[in-house]
Formats: structure tokens, C-alpha cells, sequence
């Protein structure tokens, strides 16, 4: 498999064939139109199935798409009202974006960033592969290519879980220098994975963006803070995608959070717990939270401050992304003979979906990074780890017997006789009570 200069797949993980099939398929998280068309094909469709694994599906082939599918291709047409944009490519490669990496140690201000996921391509071609691996790009990279492809996100239905209309975003990134970009060679589309248990109605990741870019901002702005980059961006007030994580966060660093303030949590009691609130009773302010479109705004806005920016290769990557037109191409019409109808091809054997590969892999590439004495990296988590569980409290053993253990003794003790009621004198019949004769007085 032919890989893009600036990925590097897992030695251990083989690469595998992507078996695109249509009615495989079970949401769509992108549209796009290919120029040159290839094999007559203009439009194209990017669809996860059922384990959430890239296929790229002709246009052709809509009507063998599920319903459901062809309900959201409908709905995405309708609500973005404009033709889908144009790649002008000749080599394309979809990457599933599992987890970021952000180096903390790193020495210059548009530092790397490193991305780990599976890999599809090369496309158009005949023998495209799927393989697990690192994709390293800079911070500039991330925030453009986000915000320039936020405005042909894929749209779906508003549903009542969702505060707003929910979107699957994608971002092109360089896989290669820019003479070979020129060449319409190395593009990468990148779409944030989605945990499998958030994918039963579509493949919004707009959460999973947001953490991104927060991220980004962050080691940018602390790098500003550090080296005297950007008074701007030093001073910048950032938002997090999160609240109910920035609170937590806090609290495992030892704080208590009351209300939008965090106050160091004291350890110790006495005079020296005294000591040590007082040395550190700097409060901290929780952060408040902010939405997707706010995020990408201030990417906007930190873009225009990044010294050197827009480098070379991230002008040559964006002139590859044309505007859509209202029809891929003026068709020529024929006249033809009529001819008699013909039977449907049979199709082909669906092959089985295979599974969804372990995340273990990861750990060779941050392992490779870790330095010993350095800091460690920032790691943004597309699919949220399960918390771990709390430790069993032990069970007591029993000091005693409990009273009911000893009726199945060989020798239950007796029990105590039960108190007798004091018997009352019997009335004699037909004789009055005496509390009748106060009524007759």
C-alpha cells in the first residue's frame, strides 16, 4: 500500500481491502464532486457501516443505499442548499482520526501535532487498503482545515437529544510536501471518529472537533504565555468544550469546585493544613463552556495571528477545494435505438464486515515519543475511555452468629415461653356493666 509522506503505518498491524459496498452502509458523513471525474463518476459519497469504518460509495449507487441513508443524502441536500464542493484531486486518501497527540516538549510555536487512526487509499484506484497509523501535521493544519470544511459539513436531522442541528465535520489535511500537493497527489480528508454507542441515529462529531481545536488552543496559548509569542493570543480568554470535564479535571488535581470558583481542597488538618491553604490559596476560575461555531471562530481568529501563516503548503492544499456548481458537467444528449428491456444483473456475494481493530496499537507510536524527564503530551480521546471502577469494599466477617443461624443448630436452645395475657373475669349473663349505671343517675 502507497502511503502519504507524512503517514507512517503500524509495523505490526498489516493493511487490509476495503470492500465498499452499498448496502453495507449505514450512515453518510460526507458528499463530495471529483474532478477529473473518474471511471465517468462525478459525485462521490463517504459512509461509515455498521462498525464505523470508511467506505466511499459511487453516485451511481444511490439507489442500492439503505433508505435510512438515502433519507440523510436527502436531508443534507435540502438543508445546505448550494451543490456539494469540488476536489480537484487525482490521489485521495480518508483518514478515521481516533486520538491526538499534542507534544508538550516541542521546540518551536506551529509545533506538530500527531494523529492516530486508520488510513483508506490511495483513491481512485483499483486496490485501495485500510492500514492503522500515525499522521503528523501542524497546529496551523488542524485549525484550517477544520474551519474551512466546517461550511460543507455533512447536515443531519435535529432530533431532541441535540441542542443544535447535528453536523459530521471533516478537515483536508497535507499528507505530503507542497510540490506533490501541487500535483493533486497526498490530500488527506480526515473525520473525527465517533464512539460506536453515539452512531444509532447518525455521526455527528461536532463534540469530538471541539475537544480538538480547545486543545490546539490551549498548546498554543501556553507556548504563547512561554516563549513571548502573540500578546493576543497570551491574553486570549479561552472557552472549554466541556464544563462537566473541566470540573473534574480540577477536582483530581485537588480542588473543590463551588460554583464558577475552584478552591484548593486541603489535605492535612491542624496548623500545617492551615500552612498549606494559605500557600496555595490561589482560586481558580472554571472556565465556562462554549459551542462548536465558537471554537471555530476563534481558530479563525488565532489563524490570522500564527506567525508565518499561511505557509506554502497550506495555500496549495485549499486551492484544491473549488466551489460546487449546479452540475458536474454540460451532458450530450444521444439519440439511441430503443432496445428491449433486460433482466437486473444478479449482484455480487456480500463479503462479511470485518471488525473493528483494537486501539492497543497507539501505544507503540506514544511510547516511541516519551522522553525520559519530559512532560508528558496533552492526548485528546475521540472514543471516551470507561471509568474505572471502583475498588469492592472487603465484607466484614461476621463477628456472631445472628439469632435465626441458631434454629438450624443440632441443639437449638430452647426458647423463652411467651408471656401469657392476664385472663379477665368472665361477664355474667345477663347482668349490666357497671359504666351503665352512670347513664341512669
Amino acid at each position: 500500500m502507497s502511503t502519504p509522506r507524512y503517514f507512517v503505518p503500524h509495523a505490526a498491524s498489516p493493511a487490509e481491502p476495503v470492500p465498499c459496498d452499498a448496502a453495507e452502509v449505514v450512515h453518510v458523513v460526507d458528499a463530495f464532486r471529483l474532478e477529473p471525474a473518474y471511471l465517468g463518476e462525478s459525485e462521490w459519497f463517504v459512509c461509515t457501516d455498521v462498525v464505523g469504518q470508511l467506505q466511499l460509495i459511487p453516485g451511481s449507487d444511490r439507489a442500492r443505499l439503505p433508505a435510512s441513508v438515502q433519507a440523510q443524502l436527502a436531508h443534507h441536500e435540502v438543508a445546505a442548499g448550494r451543490p456539494p464542493r469540488r476536489l480537484a484531486a487525482t490521489e485521495l486518501f480518508f483518514f478515521s482520526a481516533e486520538m491526538v497527540e499534542h507534544p508538550a516538549d516541542a521546540e518551536g510555536f506551529n509545533d506538530p501535532v500527531y494523529l492516530y487512526g486508520t488510513l483508506t487509499g490511495p483513491w481512485p484506484g483499483n486496490a485501495v487498503m485500510r492500514v492503522p497509523g500515525q499522521l503528523t501535521v501542524s497546529r496551523g493544519d488542524v485549525l484550517a482545515g477544520f474551519t474551512h470544511g466546517a461550511q460543507d459539513a455533512f447536515r443531519y436531522v435535529k432530533d431532541a437529544e441535540s441542542r443544535d442541528a447535528p453536523s459530521a465535520y471533516h478537515a483536508l489535511l497535507p499528507g505530503d510536501r507542497a510540490e506533490h500537493l501541487a500535483q493533486g497527489r497526498g490530500l488527506v480528508l480526515t473525520y473525527p471518529a465517533v464512539p460506536a454507542e453515539l452512531q444509532a441515529n447518525n455521526v455527528s462529531n461536532g463534540a469530538q472537533v471541539a475537544n480538538v481545536l480547545h486543545a490546539v488552543l490551549v498548546q498554543l496559548q501556553e507556548d504563547a504565555r512561554a516563549h513571548n509569542g502573540p500578546q493576543a493570543i497570551a491574553e486570549l480568554d479561552l472557552p472549554v468544550a466541556s464544563r462537566a470535564m473541566a470540573i473534574a479535571e480540577l477536582e483530581v488535581k485537588g480542588f473543590e469546585v463551588k460554583g464558577d470558583i475552584a478552591i484548593p481542597r486541603p489535605t492535612k488538618g491542624g496548623l500545617v493544613g492551615k500552612l498549606a491553604g494559605w500557600l496555595q490559596s490561589e482560586e481558580v476560575r472554571v472556565p465556562r463552556e462554549a459551542p462548536l461555531p465558537e471554537f471555530l471562530e476563534l481558530s479563525r481568529s488565532i489563524l490570522a495571528l500564527l506567525p508565518g501563516w499561511p505557509t506554502e503548503t497550506e495555500r496549495t492544499l485549499r486551492a484544491h477545494v473549488l466551489a460546487g456548481k449546479l452540475s458536474p458537467g454540460t451532458p450530450v444528449h444521444r439519440v439511441s435505438p430503443p432496445r428491449a428491456p433486460q433482466p437486473p444483473a444478479a449482484l455480487p456475494p456480500r463479503l462479511p464486515t470485518p471488525p473493528a481493530r483494537s486501539s492497543d496499537w497507539m501505544n507503540d507510536f506514544l511510547d516511541a515519543h516519551a522522553r525520559p524527564g519530559a512532560a508528558k503530551p496533552r492526548i485528546t480521546q475521540m472514543k471516551p475511555q470507561a471509568a474505572p471502577r471502583p475498588a469492592p469494599v472487603p465484607a466484614k466477617p461476621p463477628s456472631s452468629k445472628a439469632a435465626w443461624q441458631s434454629d438450624f443448630a443440632a441443639n437449638p436452645p430452647a426458647r423463652p415461653a411467651p408471656k401469657q395475657q392476664e385472663k379477665k373475669a368472665p361477664v355474667t349473663p345477663g347482668k349490666k356493666p357497671d359504666w351503665m349505671n352512670d347513664f341512669e343517675d
